[in-house]
């Protein structure tokens, strides 16, 4: 072999191994591609935006669901309201505060008028009988700190100008309850260091004392026809009493006590309290079955005053505020420290589970908050004040 065929042969190789050497290179050291993600967003470059809390914003109404609606049934301060039946409809009646006319309007908003104009300046409360026929005007005497309270019958043909025509019961009455069937009254009057109960016919005839205290400060209704409750009145500073009082016998039963800022109403239908206490600046809603004496929390935080019960009392219906910052409740929202912003929520009471109705306030575009509240015998309506403004409204709950 010549020595020129040698250089060939040796150039060849060489140039068979340089490309075998990049050949490995590229094939060994390249990274491959990264694999397909399906949309995978691009990296984040420089700073992230603030982040910021989105709106709260209500979940759609399903289609075939109705939706409630809220009405305002006075442009004026009320000093108390009844919900009955007229034709068939739903009627409200009520009692403005600061001359004292009667008026009536649909619950729906519709066929407002006034029945009567008999001027009683400054009621601060009205408590009506259940058939919306006769009240009891609760007002301060002129130039005085004496209670007066009218009973009084709505009198006059029906469609004219009517009248309130009654008597004055006794002076300086602190606390009063109407009974369910509308013909008596059960009041507190101070005597002997103390208070005693009075049980009378409506106009205040046929006085019986039935039950005497040496602790005068008390609250009184009277949710069933042989049962008065009376709660010591409530405060955050003092352990609350709950006594039940058998209106005829005046046999009275102790139900709670010692529990700071109690505050309680009666299930009509069911051997049944609810109450709340404020246990460090909060706000919890219990239930108490009298029959068994067991106590349950319950999930809605509110006053059980801003709570009604549906007329089989299986289901209550309240105000619930969107939130509750700590207090001393309930003295702080009495003396109107802290306002609540109020939905209208319900609970099933025999289960506890809770359903949210409607948020009221947001439907007016400013805070509600929610007392008093008055529910139609078929839950359709849900008639309360606003505690801030006075005014009447109506939540139409049902077609």
């Amino acid at each position: 072999m010549s020595r020129r065929t040698k250089i060939l042969i040796a150039i060849g190789l060489i140039l068979v191994l340089t490309a075998l050497g990049i050949f490995l290179y590229f094939f060994f050291l390249t990274p491959p591609p990264a694999p397909d993600r399906g949309g995978e967003f691009p990296e984040q470059t420089g700073e992230l935006p603030p982040v910021t809390e989105p709106p709260t914003v209500l979940p759609p109404t399903a289609p075939g669901v109705f939706e409630p609606i809220l009405r305002q049934l006075s442009k004026v301060p009320v000093a108390g309201a009844v919900l009955g039946t007229k034709s068939g409809e739903s009627i409200v009646r009520y009692q403005e505060k600061s001359v004292g006319n009667v008026y009536e309007i649909g619950a729906a908003g519709d066929g407002e008028k006034r029945l009567t104009n008999t001027t009683i300046p400054k009621v601060y409360e009205a408590l009506w009988s259940k058939s919306g026929t006769a009240l009891i005007s609760r007002y301060l005497r002129e130039g005085s700190e004496t209670i007066e309270s009218f009973s009084a019958e709505i009198k006059g043909a029906d469609g004219g100008d009517q009248e309130l025509s009654g008597t004055f019961l006794a002076r300086g009455i602190p606390a009063l309850a109407i009974s369910p069937s509308g013909t008596s009254l059960f009041y507190l009057q101070e005597e002997s260091g103390g208070v005693s109960g009075i049980r009378s016919d409506f106009s205040g005839g046929n006085r019986t004392k039935v039950w005497e205290s040496p602790v005068k400060e008390w609250l009184v209704s009277w949710p069933a026809e042989n049962k008065v409750l009376l709660l010591s009145k409530p405060s955050a500073l003092a352990n609350g009493l709950l006594v039940l009082l058998d209106p005829t016998k005046g046999t009275p039963s102790l139900l709670l006590r010692n529990i700071p800022g109690l505050t309680a109403i009666m299930n009509p239908a069911r051997s049944e309290i609810l109450y709340s206490d404020s246990p460090e600046g909060r706000l919890v809603l219990h239930s108490f079955d009298v029959a068994t004496g067991k106590t349950r929390d319950l999930s809605l935080t509110t006053l059980p005053e801003k709570c009604v019960f549906a007329k089989n009392g299986e289901r209550a219906y309240c105000g619930v505020p969107e939130t509750v910052v700590r207090g001393s409740y309930p003295d702080s929202w009495y003396q109107g420290v802290i306002s609540f912003t109020d939905e209208v929520w319900s609970v099933s009471l025999p289960s506890g589970i809770t359903e949210r109705i409607s948020n009221i306030s947001r439907k007016r575009k400013t805070p509600i908050d929610l007392v008093n509240p008055i529910i139609s015998s078929d839950e359709k309506f849900l008639v309360f004040t606003d505690k801030e403004s006075g005014t009447l409204w109506s939540l139409q709950m049902k077609e």
